[in-house]
């Protein structure tokens, strides 16, 4: 091929034949012999798993007057050993390998692909051949011949794809991690582990562990990727047992995936104590990943047969992990041509399959948090309705009490005074015995009295035969009437029936203790009550001119406790302002509840 100034880029196949070596047994000087090897044109240079040696020849030729570089960029970083051969005049001028047993640092080009660099001098024509090693691992020739400007667009294209790639996988990572911060899962760290192992498997593919990881040690470099991919299948069926719920809901499929990681640790252990261990492991690999998915698939489609919510994002993932799964495999196997979509099929397999399982996670986590808000909405429903049927039952006990006070002990006391009146009014009682009535008299008077007003305490007649606003008015001229307060009163309207009848004692009550406070604690001469009402809402405010108390120090008694639990059964807003030395205000809002 003719080399000039303006040669861009060329794929290696449009220019060279091909030889494979079946026996391993052919040296260059055997190849230069005249008529010696047959070369020939192949389909692509994808040539897959194999135990033979593959001779690629071509030849440049610079045309001008100047030297021209180029370099010869391999797509895989896994062949084993490649040697370039520059020929001229039958003479071999120059041998450079690159290859995974070759340490990164023994490179004369340092990057992650294994890359060739061609330098013709002016008007020099030159063969080169290429011969490829291998020991039973994939094999993948696909290269591109480039010059210098080229060689920098081929580079920025591939990290700008990678940065993508790997800018997803970090924010899955993160997000699954702040996950497991949040809900203290241990299925966000399986997943988590599955991620990373699955990000250490195609930084393997794309050179970086060869560069960066072990830059000293091709063996280790290699066997990188039989961790990598064993982890990642180690981890994959833990998540997958544990997220599906397999062992309750697919008991089968539990012990099949068990069955795999049991094969998979004794394939990963093999790849280290035996010689021939990686290769099997790789070729063990391939067809229990086709294995794995299909199990997968059919488990997904057995838990969502039995009811399981999030399967959905679970079985998208499974099915990109097929199709992109099998092209890879298609790929190194070498049935399908080194193209983008091939060589970047696990790529897009591990991100789709993470997204995807990543949506599942996180759609698992909102049905669990749905779960319970609903759970939490209806315990909190629970312990209202427990309330209010223990404020229902001391109201209902109260009543009772309040009856038995008023018709028991009330009408005892009164025939007790009505007695000692009538004793009083005859005329041969001594003076001594008159004193001693009399003073009876003013203690039963005072009892009967206590009577009343403990049993009007416990249960006002007036909310049950006047209603709730004439209950209020007659709490407020009460509390006028035997304190020492100032009450500057408001209520616009009648909030009668804006409360259902068997929560209006509620409201009641929490004036009344508002009022009580007030009298035991707050030293306070003046009350502003001002309760009014919208459309949709009741209004109230209660203020004082007391002491006040430090809200910090939190000191609810069971009087403020109450009052809480009473304005949630209506449904209602408590808040209570105080400041320390001047007053204390509480601010109430209730929604009104149509009839």
């Amino acid at each position: 091929m003719k080399v000039d100034n303006f040669t861009e880029k060329v794929a290696l196949q449009k220019i060279v034949l091909v030889y494979k070596d079946v026996n391993q047994v052919l040296t260059i000087n055997q190849i230069l012999q005249p008529n010696s090897i047959a070369f020939k044109k192949i389909q692509y240079l994808n040539i897959g798993i194999t135990y033979a040696d593959y001779w690629l020849k071509f030849e440049l030729k610079n045309v001008t007057n100047n030297e021209i570089k180029l370099f010869l960029a391999f797509e895989s970083v896994v062949n084993d050993s490649i040697f370039l051969y520059k020929i001229a005049n039958q003479k071999i001028i120059k041998t450079t390998l690159l290859g995974e047993n070759l340490p990164f640092l023994g490179r004369k080009t340092k990057h992650r692909n294994p890359i060739f660099e061609i330098i013709l001098q002016p008007n020099e024509k030159a063969q080169y051949y290429l011969k490829a090693v291998s020991d039973g691992q994939p094999m993948n020739l696909t290269a591109e011949l480039l010059n210098n400007q080229e060689f920098h667009y081929w580079d920025v294209r591939k990290m700008f794809f990678l940065g993508i790639v790997y800018g997803i996988m970090a924010l899955i990572l993160i997000l699954n991690f702040s996950f497991y911060l949040i809900t203290n899962e241990k299925i966000y760290i399986i997943f988590s582990l599955q991620v990373a192992f699955s990000l250490l498997c195609i930084s393997y593919f794309d050179g970086f562990i060869y560069q960066y990881i072990f830059p000293n040690n091709g063996y280790w470099s290699s066997q990188t990727i039989a961790i990598g991919i064993g982890s990642t299948f180690l981890c994959s069926n833990r998540f997958t047992t544990d997220f599906f719920n397999l062992k309750k809901l697919v008991p089968w499929a539990y012990q099949t995936f068990r069955y795999f990681t049991y094969l998979i640790f004794a394939l990963l252990l093999f790849s280290f104590l035996h010689p021939l261990g990686f290769n099997i492991f790789i070729a063990s690999m391939t067809a229990l990943t086709s294995l794995v998915a299909l199990l997968l698939f059919v488990s997904i489609l057995a838990v969502k047969h039995r009811g399981f919510a999030s399967y959905f994002f679970g079985l998208l993932a499974t099915v990109c992990l097929i199709i992109f799964g099998t092209f890879f495999q298609l790929f190194l196997i070498g049935l399908v041509p080194g193209i983008f979509l091939t060589h970047y099929a696990m790529h897009l397999a591990i991100v789709s399959q993470s997204v995807f399982l990543a949506l599942a996670v996180n759609d698992k986590f909102r049905i669990i948090r749905e779960e319970n808000i609903y759970f939490q909405v209806k315990l909190v429903e629970a312990l209202n309705q427990y309330s209010q049927n223990l404020i229902s039952n001391i109201e209902s006990e109260r009543q009772r009490l309040a009856g038995e006070i008023h018709d028991g002990l009330g009408q005892n006391l009164l025939v007790i005074r009505n007695r000692i009146l009538l004793t009083l009014k005859k005329k041969n009682s001594s003076e001594k015995l008159e004193e001693t009535l009399r003073m009876l008299l003013d203690i039963t008077s005072d009892t009967l009295d206590d009577t009343r007003a403990m049993s009007h305490n416990l249960r006002p007649p007036i909310l049950n035969t006047m209603g709730l606003t004439s209950a209020i008015k007659s709490l407020v001229e009460k509390n006028r009437s035997t304190s020492q307060l100032q009450i500057d009163f408001e209520m616009n309207d009648s909030v009668d029936g804006l409360i259902p009848k068997d929560l209006e004692i509620n409201l009641y009550r929490i004036l009344q203790e508002s009022f009580n406070n007030t009298l035991k604690h707050s030293q306070a001469t003046i009350i502003e009550l001002r309760l009014n009402h919208t459309q949709d809402t009741i209004h109230l405010e209660f203020k004082d001119n007391g002491v006040g108390y430090d809200p910090k120090l939190q000191l609810q008694g069971q009087g403020i406790l109450g009052m809480k639990e009473r304005v949630s059964l209506l449904k209602g807003v408590i808040t209570i302002e105080s400041i320390i030395g001047k007053s204390t205000k509480i601010n109430i809002q209730i929604p009104i509840q149509k009839l």
